[in-house]
């Protein structure tokens, strides 16, 4: 019986030290891990990167890039979303992580010329792009019904999802030659 007295004393009296010991280190830690040495994490998102920069070390924080991801709604270098969160207590010099948006995806406008507007159509929305305003000209090059041109010219590169609007061709001026020699001097003094 003196022995499991004994040796319940001694199992008491280790859980007891046990106890003491996870308190004083909880408080010791407590201590060393001020809440004063926190900081309310500002929040840089719609921010330029440079801006947010000095927003973060103004507040004892680092910023770092993480990803660049294509945007239609926040303009091209502006701060999409950071982690850790807006006003949330974080270390000081913690790095908040962030997405930048590297603005609309850009794509090249394919060329037209030649095409019926069936087939200009179905080339721009392969493309990304959708067929804007149709206009309409004479052309001694180009076939009636079928692109001339297309405005913005063709390999400029535009942000997806943009119009481009198309010349079409009327087809040869129709008349007697000396009509439409007249109509072919009068476009060529407008255009030198």
């Amino acid at each position: 019986m003196k022995r499991i007295a004994g040796f319940f004393k001694a199992v008491l009296i280790l859980i007891l030290l046990f106890l003491i010991g996870f308190l004083s280190f909880n408080l010791v830690m407590k201590i060393l891990v001020d809440h004063k040495h926190e900081e309310k994490t500002p929040n840089v998102t719609g921010m330029s990167f440079e801006t947010a920069r000095q927003v973060c070390r103004n507040n004892n924080l680092y910023l770092e890039e993480v990803k660049r991801i294509n945007s239609d709604e926040i303009p091209q270098g502006q701060i999409i979303s950071q982690d850790p969160h807006p006003d949330i207590m974080t270390k000081r010099f913690r790095t908040v992580k962030v997405v930048v948006s590297d603005g609309p995806e850009m794509v090249s406008i394919p060329f037209l010329a030649n095409l019926t507007v069936t087939q200009a159509k179905l080339k721009l929305q392969n493309a990304g792009l959708k067929l804007g305003e149709k206009n309409y000209r004479y052309s001694d090059e180009v076939e009636k019904d079928l692109v001339i041109l297309s405005n913005p010219l063709a390999e400029q590169r535009i942000p997806r999802g943009s119009q481009i609007d198309v010349i079409i061709s009327l087809g040869k001026i129709q008349g007697s030659d000396s009509q439409y020699d007249k109509y072919k001097d009068l476009l060529n003094d407008m255009n030198p």
